[in-house]
């Protein structure tokens, strides 16, 4: 009998050490090996490219300016992905009675980071409604972010 007692309890000793490692997820610690942690693999991110409009800083939709005025329009926006942006631009998208660069540099901004971009406009020298889109691109002028829709300066020339 103790011979029966004394092989069932080293059968369970050898499950238990077999079956323990699989279920505490460890599966290397056993007799005779050691249980130093493994090294943390880096954990990649596809890359996500992602703007988000913040606000207008300067002359809000709507704003009224002087025929033949000089002024700057700043927007904010956020670098709202993971990417980080070099070489890129705001590009007017569209032609219209006030004046302005066709693109301006953005940044560079890191992700999660804002930045202001201003641009300077001369406002028609006639009354009317000025509305300019402006996109974002890169050096070659290739559009970016093809999902979001521009920003835009809309002011009312007096």
């Amino acid at each position: 009998m103790l011979a029966a007692v004394t092989g069932v309890a080293g059968v369970a000793a050898i499950l238990i050490g077999w079956v323990l490692p699989l279920i505490t997820g460890d599966a290397r610690t056993g007799p005779g090996t050691a249980t130093s942690p493994s090294p943390s693999a880096p954990q990649s991110l596809a890359p996500f490219d992602d703007s988000k409009f913040e606000k207008d800083v300067t002359y809000p939709d709507g704003t009224v300016v002087q025929a033949g005025e000089s002024f700057d329009k700043t927007w904010r926006i956020r670098n709202a992905g993971n990417v980080p942006w070099h070489g890129r631009y705001l590009t007017r998208m569209n032609d219209t009675p006030c004046k302005a660069p066709k693109r301006v540099g953005i940044g560079p901004v890191a992700p999660g980071e804002s930045v202001d971009i201003t641009v300077r406009v001369r406002a028609a020298g006639s009354p009317g409604r000025c509305k300019i889109y402006w996109k974002m691109t890169d050096e070659d002028g290739t559009p970016l972010l093809a999902g979001k829709r521009p920003i835009f300066l809309d002011v009312t020339v007096a």
